[in-house]
Parts: structure tokens; C-alpha cells; sequence
């Protein structure tokens, strides 16, 4: 699903022969910024090598028990940053240095340049004349911008001086990053809205690929438990998940790691129960079969709450962000728009007493499956591309 926001009227309706493209006589590099787990981003990266199998991978760091992860892993080429110590362990305390893995990248022999950005992948500049270099901007990343402050104030010590003795100097190395680029392209309207503010640029808008996950078929009748899945970090806010149904004296099962874990079990009572990272099949079971699926943090996009649907259940969700976009209050989950624990127990006895329809909470995952997005991806680089063309003839 796209929104064109860059391409003007004119350009997009001009009735001349427009030129001939073939994306799939170019050459290609698509640049990621780390693969240290599988998630959101990866699957954008996996379905754009589906739309480019010819292309070349290559991220700025990987986590060796990724390595043999999959096939997009398995082809994927480190940068040198790879190669120093604890950089594939402590990915987030280099981030200059990945800045400077990826302007260090020769990407000359490319005709095309995506960067899978949410840190510095985007600043890849060693390009020969004429080569296109688009970024799908995963998010401006939260932690130097709007969401610096939380992310000060939940992390450790060690995460607080490292954020506030870098951050201006990071922001000042992001926004050059973000000038490097010629088009931008994002995950949602939210984030459009954010890179025009902070970067003064725009963008299109291509939702993320969204799949339910794979498993055996679960029970036809659901339990009365609460889900949260995802990475425990503390923008996620989680914890109003917890005093909430630790208030209700509801059962909430947390499925996920991260370094938020270790407060979030000590706000945790008898009632809430952490299951550490779960394999792909368990996560759609616990899908499959929770009351609600619970998510009370500011999201980009929120696949996870997608995925939630597509498994037929129905999301209690902050209604910020992402989820404001892809989400239908009483139709597909019920919304809160105060970020505290009563809140949160108020949409979720409301979700409690709502009679869902599993087919339009899995239709609405539909509208955001991995085909619309090749399709979206493959329709805007098209526009892009020929637009290029277009002022290069006319020159």
C-alpha cells in the first residue's frame, strides 16, 4: 500500500512515452544496518530481495547465531566493523564507527542503492555518477530524537552517559546521513511526518510485510490470558502491561528478551509470567490462543499487533504512532490514549466484553501482506527511477 508524496501530479501524468525500466537489468546493493536478530526490519530486507535476487547484501554487523539463520543471513556480507572486537555483541555502543563502515563502502559498481535503515546504513556516499541511492527509513533513530529522554531515563548508567555526552554529536552525523540520500521511502505515515520534521525531506509510504506466523494449528477456543511479545525494551513501556493485569489479577504471559528484563521482573507480581525468547512456532500458538494481545508503547509501524490480528486476536494498543494508522478501534482491538496502568485495565476490560470477528481481525492483517509490499516497493522505485531518467533527458 502506498501513498506518493515526493512525485508531483505533472511528472507521474505526463503523457509522453515514458522510459523504459527494467529493475531487474540493474545492479543492486542493499544496505542494512545490522542483523543481530530477525524481525521487523529483516523481513522488509527479506522481501526486497524477492523484488532484486540479483542484488548484494551487506550489513553493517552480524550476530553470530544469526549467521546460519536463514538464506537472507547466509548471503549476507559483513562490513569491517564485523571484525572488532565485541562490535557484533555491543552493536549499539558503535555506532560511529558503523557510520563510518558504511561511507567507507565502495558502492560504485551499483546502479541502484537501498539502504534498510534505522541507524546509519543511509550514509553510504562512494557512488558513481548517475547511481540512485533510496532509503526505506525503518525510523529516524528514536533514541537521538523524540525518544532520547526515555531512553535516558530507562536505560543503565552506562546507556545514560554514553547517550548524553554522544547524542548531539550523533544527531549532527544523522542528519548529514539522511542529506546523502535521494528519496526517501518509510513504514508509515508517522514515520513520514518525523523525517519531514527532522530532516526536512519527503517521503513515500510502504507498509511493511506482515504474515502470520508459521505453526500447528492451535485449539478453536481461546484462554484467559494477556500476551506481550516482542523485545523487552522500555519505550515499549511494558510495564503498564504488567500493573495492569497485576491489578486485575489477569495472567500475562511476556514472550521476549531484552536489556529492559531485569526492571520489568522486579515491577512483576504472581500474575505475570516471562518466557524469554520463544521459536516461531510457539509465538503463533501463544497468538492463536491469548485473550488480547497487549501493546502500550509509541510504535512506527507495530507489526507485531498486525501479526496479533492475523492470528485472529484482537489488540489492546496505545493509540499513537503506527498503530493509529493500521489499527480499527472495536473492529481489530481497542484503543487507550493515556499511557498509565488504569488506562490499560479500562481497554482491556473493554476488549474482554467485545464480541471480535476473527475474519475481519485477519482481513486486516491482509491488507499488509509481503505481496502489497513488493508491490508498493517495486511501483515507487519504478516512478523513482524513471523520474530520474526523465530530468536526465532533459539535460
Amino acid at each position: 500500500m502506498t501513498f506518493p508524496s515526493t512525485l508531483s501530479s505533472a511528472s507521474l501524468n505526463e503523457t509522453r512515452t515514458r522510459p523504459s525500466t527494467r529493475l531487474d537489468g540493474m545492479r543492486v546493493l542493499i544496505a542494512h544496518d545490522w542483523i543481530v536478530a530477525w524481525a521487523g526490519s529483516e523481513r522488509c530486507v527479506e522481501q526486497l530481495l524477492e523484488v532484486f535476487p540479483q542484488a548484494d547484501l551487506v550489513v553493517g554487523v552480524m550476530a553470530r547465531s544469526m549467521q546460519d539463520f536463514n538464506q537472507v543471513t547466509r548471503r549476507a556480507r559483513e562490513t569491517w566493523l564485523g571484525r572488532i572486537p565485541g562490535a557484533r555483541t555491543h552493536h549499539r555502543w558503535f555506532l560511529p564507527l558503523e557510520a563510518g563502515a558504511f561511507v567507507t563502502l565502495d558502492t560504485r559498481p551499483y546502479d541502484l542503492i537501498i539502504s534498510s535503515s534505522h541507524a546509519f546504513a543511509k550514509i553510504v556516499q562512494k557512488r558513481k555518477r548517475g547511481s540512485l541511492h533510496v532509503c526505506y527509513c525503518h525510523s529516524p533513530p528514536r533514541y537521538l530524537w523524540d525518544l532520547s529522554a526515555s531512553y535516558r531515563r530507562l536505560g543503565g548508567l552506562a546507556e545514560r552517559v554514553a547517550l548524553t555526552t554522544t547524542t548531539g554529536l550523533l544527531r549532527k552525523l544523522d542528519r548529514w546521513s539522511a542529506a546523502r540520500v535521494d528519496h526517501f521511502i518509510c513504514n508509515s505515515a508517522y514515520v513520514a511526518e518525523r523525517i519531514r520534521r527532522l530532516y526536512g525531506r519527503g517521503s513515500d509510504v510502504v507498509y511493511p510485510p506482515v504474515s502470520p506466523k508459521e505453526g500447528k494449528a492451535a485449539p478453536a477456543k481461546r484462554s484467559d490470558f494477556l500476551l506481550s511479545l516482542g523485545r523487552l525494551v522500555g519505550y515499549k513501556r511494558v510495564d503498564l502491561a504488567i500493573r495492569a493485569a497485576e491489578t486485575m489479577g489477569m495472567d500475562l504471559l511476556i514472550a521476549g528478551d531484552g536489556p529492559d528484563r531485569r526492571r520489568l521482573e522486579r515491577i512483576a507480581g504472581p500474575h505475570t509470567k516471562f518466557l524469554g525468547e520463544v521459536s516461531e512456532q510457539d509465538a503463533a500458538m501463544l497468538l492463536s490462543t491469548c485473550k488480547a494481545f497487549v501493546f502500550c508503547g509509541e510504535e512506527d509501524f507495530g507489526i507485531a499487533l498486525l501479526e496479533a490480528n492475523a492470528h485472529g486476536a484482537p489488540v489492546v494498543y496505545l493509540r499513537r504512532g503506527g498503530p493509529a494508522e493500521t489499527m480499527r478501534p472495536g473492529v481489530t482491538g481497542i484503543p487507550f490514549d493515556n499511557p498509565s496502568p488504569h488506562a490499560v485495565a479500562e481497554a482491556i476490560q473493554t476488549a474482554f466484553r467485545t464480541s471480535w470477528s476473527e475474519e475481519q481481525l485477519r482481513a486486516n492483517a491482509a491488507r499488509y501482506s509481503p505481496q502489497n509490499f513488493r508491490e508498493g516497493m517495486t511501483t515507487v522505485l519504478t516512478q523513482v527511477i524513471e523520474e530520474r531518467q526523465r530530468l536526465e533527458m532533459r539535460r
